[in-house]
């Protein structure tokens, strides 16, 4: 059954509940207008007012076998009963069931509402029949009454500050010679997307906590070494969540953050090409703690790299080539990354350069001029390239007779 909101909606908020066209009773919800601080059942703000209308009786719901029901869709019709567990009203003869939406800093005796089904007779000549589970208990029918999904879109402008998607179901007896009682039996169910389930009572949804985020690390680090930064995200203790470090959309490293809101995070040696880097550290958030995030500069210096020279033989004779294998190395740089060139010098003379390529994987073997007699010292540089730093060899002794 589908709520008229245009005729409805000021009961909704004004809280008349709307008279039944079952057995001919209206209802008046019971509201509390005065100082709370006044009366012995005021616990704090008007959130912690309990309405002193509700009864310990307790209300659930069945279907028509008389099994309880504790969760369902709400976009199907309610359990075929609702039964209150004892007496609401003594001598009542009537009940109807009604649909509050719990609020958070308004008395729950103020919470709008509106009547959600008809008004049956549960006891004396003319009771409806009911599963043999409901025998003694004040109950109605739910057959076509609302949905919840129905009560759902007619208070979602009403706002439910901390309490969202936690309902009342109130069942209220009545009689012809007392009209229709304050007091009522009560059930509350938490909406979750398209279901519905019974819980406890309207614990508020708690707001995530805020956080914030911080980071130190170095301000820069070599290409092919990596580097670590330490983030702290205050305000998360406890919350767990993932910390991302992104340069624009590009994911660096995720970590998840420990309990106490510090992690060191690394950063792989070649994430990064030499240069100048704006990075994003950035705190995913979870249910407990909001998402927050922080910027961190850095600066890539090209791999500090180690060139080495081998001589084939340290005594030649004048008639022979000498020969030197070359060698760069770099840490944490593939040997594919060095290209380039050698160049070997005897004393200050450049005597023979020679192209390093990525499938010489930073080795090569150089064969030389020929060298007059004597002592030479030899030497290897390697030009270095965009992500490698040039260097220089150690001299090797070279004599030639």
């Amino acid at each position: 059954m589908k709520i008229n909101n245009r005729k409805r909606w000021g009961a909704v908020l004004g809280l008349a509940l709307v008279a039944s066209t079952v057995g001919g009773f209206a209802a008046a919800a019971p509201q509390f207008t005065g100082d709370p601080t006044t009366l012995d059942w005021y616990v704090a703000d008007q959130g912690g007012v309990d309405d002193p209308a509700r009864t310990t009786a307790g209300l659930k719901l069945y279907d028509a076998a008389g099994a309880e029901v504790t969760t369902g869709s709400v976009n199907a019709a309610l359990p075929a009963f609702a039964a209150a567990g004892g007496t609401v009203r003594a001598d009542d003869t009537h009940a109807s069931l009604f649909v509050h939406a719990a609020q958070s800093g308004t008395a729950a005796g103020s919470w709008p509402g509106v009547q959600a089904t008809g008004t049956d007779r549960f006891t004396g000549a003319g009771a409806v029949s009911a599963p043999a589970a409901l025998a003694g208990k004040p109950y109605v029918r739910t057959a076509g009454g609302y949905r919840l999904s129905d009560v759902v879109a007619s208070f979602a402008s009403a706002g439910q500050g901390t309490f969202g998607g936690i309902y009342e179901l109130r069942l209220r007896t009545s009689s012809a010679t007392q009209g229709v009682g304050a007091a009522y039996a009560s059930a509350f169910v938490k909406v979750t997307g398209d279901t519905w389930a019974v819980v406890a009572g309207p614990e508020p949804t708690q707001e995530p906590a805020v956080t914030q985020t911080a980071v130190t690390g170095p301000t820069s680090a070599y290409y092919g070494k990596g580097f670590s930064l330490t983030v702290t995200v205050t305000g998360s203790a406890g919350s767990g969540g993932t910390v991302t470090v992104k340069k624009g959309t590009t994911v660096l490293a995720t970590k998840a953050l420990d309990a106490d809101g510090v992690i060191a995070v690394p950063v792989t040696g070649r994430k990064l090409a030499p240069g100048a880097h704006a990075l994003t550290v950035a705190y995913g958030g979870t249910a407990q703690a909001q998402a927050s995030q922080a910027g961190r500069s850095i600066t890539i210096v090209r791999a500090k790299s180690t060139t080495t020279g081998t001589l084939a033989a340290a005594t030649i004779k004048a008639s022979a080539y000498p020969k030197i294998t070359a060698r760069v190395t770099a840490p944490g740089v593939p040997a594919a990354t060095f290209t380039g060139t050698f160049t070997v010098y005897d004393g200050t003379r450049a005597i023979k350069k020679v192209t390093l390529k990525a499938t010489n994987l930073g080795k090569l073997a150089i064969v030389l001029p020929k060298r007059t007699r004597g002592t030479h010292y030899l030497k290897v540089v390697f030009s270095g390239n965009t992500k490698v730093a040039a260097s220089t060899s150690a001299k090797y002794k070279l004599v030639v007779k």
